[in-house]
């Protein structure tokens, strides 16, 4: 009778054990929107004429992924990665194929969604090289140690960071009947933060200038 109850007592103790930590990972992992509440990035995104912000997605207080509607033309979605060591690397691959296991968030942004892996917001996670795939070929605009600027027309990209593939953020089309999109992508280095900024037509097919991103963040000096 002991017996039993000891191994009762373990399947309950066990059962809580186990209800806890999906709680916890759960909580860890939970991203809450709040509307119209634009991301701080140190005076780079200041509003203009028919500029609209969105949202904001907050993970433990923390705003990690803002959207925003430029000029009534354009979108644009800004990732921030912390935690990025002053010697991380960036690669770039003209591939369709990367495996993505493991569990993601998922954005809409109208003609495509972006999944992405909660664990790469983690406080304790450090960034030491970043990976980027895509179907087509990029174009690059700018390339140094602060800003990447380049052109692209996807019709899936995923981000690999530290070479795991289960930390990737990635995007796919979901609008029907369309096989591309056209987008400028900003990546900037801001001591150890990394700002992802992505950049696409509202409406299909439409045309987005290859430095309209940059200048709406930067203004018209091209910095090489």
């Amino acid at each position: 009778m002991k017996i039993i109850c000891t191994i009762l007592l373990l399947f309950i103790f066990l059962g809580c054990k186990k209800n806890l930590i999906e709680k916890e990972m759960n909580s860890m992992n939970e991203m809450n929107f709040v509307p119209t509440k634009s991301m701080k990035i140190k005076n780079l995104l200041p509003f203009k004429n028919h500029d609209v912000c969105i949202g904001t997605y907050i993970l433990k207080n923390d705003s990690i992924i803002s959207q925003y509607e430029i000029e009534s033309k354009y979108s644009l979605l800004v990732i921030k990665l912390k935690n990025i060591s002053q010697n991380c690397t960036f690669n770039n691959h003209q591939s369709a194929n990367y495996p993505t296991p493991g569990y993601f968030s998922t954005i809409n942004e109208g003609l495509f969604e972006v999944n992405l892996s909660p664990e790469i917001f983690k406080d304790d996670y450090k960034i030491n090289r970043i990976d980027f795939f895509s179907d087509n070929e990029i174009n690059y605009q700018i390339n140094n140690d602060t800003i990447k600027n380049f052109n692209l027309n996807f019709s899936n990209y995923a981000i690999k960071i530290n070479n795991q593939d289960s930390k990737v953020i990635y995007s796919k089309i979901e609008y029907y009947g369309l096989k591309n999109i056209n987008a400028n992508i900003v990546l900037y280095h801001s001591e150890d933060q990394l700002y992802i900024f992505i950049m696409t037509p509202l409406k299909k097919n439409a045309i987005i200038d290859k430095n309209k991103l940059y200048e709406h963040l930067f203004g018209n000096n091209l910095l090489k």
